[in-house]
């Protein structure tokens, strides 16, 4: 019998350094996770951070080939009106394009009803030749959205 509780014994011995080892290996592999959740939120936090500092560069790129545009009309100037005037128009023909192409466009509001969710009234009129009431009769500052954003709301004015 002496023999059995030995075996017994270093059985039981064994599964318990089975189970210490056991431990301490999940220990460290948590430990391990654990650092690794936390180098991926540094780097999580790094990019959004450099995402958002270098978010325009796109559109940066895109003003500076505008304001060289109208530099170069503005020494036009000086040569012919007629130049001048049409390095303006394609100055601001790029700028709308540009603009467009990172999500920016302005708001159809001409002759449209007027939607408080993106139109700011800043006076009404009567309407004009009996037509309907809540129609934009002038648009006097463009608005512009981005994607689905109001960026700037038009400024127009209503019939009553």
């Amino acid at each position: 019998m002496d023999g059995d509780e030995e075996t017994e014994g270093q059985k039981a011995e064994e599964e318990s350094d089975d189970e210490t080892k056991s431990v301490d290996s999940l220990s460290r592999e948590l430990q391990y996770a654990m650092a690794e959740i936390a180098n991926i939120r540094s780097r999580s936090l790094k990019e959004k951070s450099e995402l958002i500092r270098y978010a325009s560069t796109n559109l940066g790129s895109k003003m500076i080939d505008i304001l060289r545009s109208l530099d170069l009309a503005i020494e036009s100037a000086d040569e012919s009106a007629e130049i001048a005037i049409e390095g303006i128009k394609m100055a601001a023909e790029g700028l709308r394009q540009s603009l467009a192409s990172v999500g920016i466009k302005p708001i159809e509001a001409d002759g449209v009803i007027f939607d408080p969710s993106r139109m700011e009234a800043i006076a009404t009129v009567p309407s004009p030749d009996g037509g309907a009431a809540g129609v934009i009769v002038e648009v006097v500052e463009r608005g512009y959205m981005i994607h689905d954003r109001v960026l700037k709301p038009a400024k127009v004015i209503v019939s009553e």
